[in-house]
């Protein structure tokens, strides 16, 4: 979300005549677009400040922020920026790059995104969160859920397709109740169904899903879908019941390894990938435990596996976060090798099968792309032939537990 919002800041800039450079030392503004999900990425826009104040006093520049800030963390950055906006109200940022304050304002979803690919691109349907998830600070800085009117989503999406972009990715952060704001009932699976029809060679993905609001029509519109690759990612967070409450996630155990086997019944060959958080505060040995069971269960394809930290204003942040770091560590490292186990199995089932790769780096002498699941090919390729954004057929000839490898047939 953060990338896709960046593109649309870019277009402001442009708007005032500016152009983006990739060295610090030659800019006239500085933009940061922040993420208050993790405490990490605060802590190194503190980090850089050092070095901007050093550029600062060598030349006239500009320090802008916006993005996810907490309250906390903008009373104490605004004291060290030059602006502090909210990433919608663009607005703001215009007047201060110059432009005229009677002069019409773009809308920020109206704004057209700076591409920074020529082959790859995220669409926004949704802004902002009502899930109120304990642990999370979206709904503090994104404000609640508006979305897209369907109409501008699928004329953002039908350019790309025409401007011959391969892999889309519509972001919210509940895609799964995209239009409940507007009134309307199952808008996701209508608009993903409309997105589909649209002709094209492309292929594209949705993020993120919440499982209490995967609906049975998405479910069954699924494997009908041509451009949608089979591929579902599907936070669980936590195995364990009580922990699953304590962050009002709003299911169970038993609710969601029923929803996988729904899902699983009617997409048989679905890649499943998920969110978990280890070190939850008033996590047990038996609540880790529970996780551990219900990863090894499932066998996700991929897992983003995060240790819990404490974000200001959010409900979990009032209790004592009382799992040590090294017991954190500690799990963390253990759902690492029971994900590495499966994979390690899963890929090597893949090894010899012909798949279809959208080709997305050059580095060295191989190619690197993405199969239809996502999942990482390095491929040898001494003629370094422009396949770059490009689908090659390939054959796959070697596995380990993070990345295929393959050649282009």
């Amino acid at each position: 979300m953060n990338y896709s919002d960046a593109e649309r800041i870019i277009t402001v800039f442009n708007n005032a005549g500016l152009s983006q450079t990739d060295q610090e030392r030659d800019a006239d503004y500085i933009i940061t677009i922040a993420c208050s999900v993790r405490q990490t990425a605060i802590d190194r826009i503190f980090g850089k400040i050092k070095d901007w104040n050093k550029l600062k006093g060598q030349k006239k520049v500009s320090l802008i922020l916006t993005g996810c800030v907490l309250e906390k963390d903008r009373q104490k950055l605004s004291k060290i920026f030059d602006l502090v906006f909210n990433i919608q109200d663009t607005a703001k940022l215009q007047e201060y790059l110059g432009e005229k304050k009677d002069s019409e304002k773009t809308p920020f979803f109206s704004l057209t995104p700076k591409y920074q690919s020529k082959f790859r691109a995220y669409v926004p349907i949704s802004f902002g969160c009502n899930n109120f998830c304990s642990y999370c600070a979206v709904p503090y800085t994104r404000g609640p859920e508006k979305s897209r009117s369907e109409k501008e989503v699928i004329e953002e999406v039908k350019k790309l397709i025409d401007s011959r972009y391969k892999e889309i990715t519509l972001l919210g952060q509940n895609v799964n109740s995209y239009g409940n704001d507007l009134g309307k009932k199952d808008s996701f699976t209508r608009l993903i169904s409309k997105i589909d029809k649209i002709p094209g060679n492309y292929r594209v993905y949705f993020y993120s899903n919440h499982p209490k609001d995967i609906s049975n029509n998405l479910i069954n519109v699924l494997p009908k879908l041509k451009h949608f690759p089979p591929y579902l990612h599907l936070p669980l967070q936590s195995g364990s019941d009580k922990i699953i409450s304590a962050m009002n996630r709003h299911y169970t155990q038993t609710q969601y390894l029923n929803l996988v086997k729904k899902i699983k019944k009617k997409v048989p060959n679905i890649t499943l990938t998920t969110d978990i958080i280890v070190g939850f505060p008033g996590e047990t040995d038996e609540d880790f435990r529970e996780t551990k069971k219900l990863m090894e269960l499932i066998g996700f394809s991929m897992a983003f596996i995060a240790q819990y930290s404490p974000r200001p204003q959010t409900i979990s942040a009032k209790v004592s976060d009382n799992v040590p770091k090294t017991e954190k560590e500690k799990r963390f490292q253990m759902l690492t090798k029971v994900l590495a186990k499966n994979l390690e199995k899963e890929n090597a089932r893949l090894v010899n099968k012909k798949m279809e790769v959208l080709i997305d780096e050059v580095k060295k002498e191989n190619l690197y792309g993405r199969t239809g699941s996502y999942k990482v090919v390095e491929i040898p390729d001494n003629q370094q032939a422009n396949f770059l954004g490009q689908f090659v057929e390939i054959e796959i000839t070697g596995s380990n537990a993070w990345k295929l490898s393959g050649k282009i047939l």
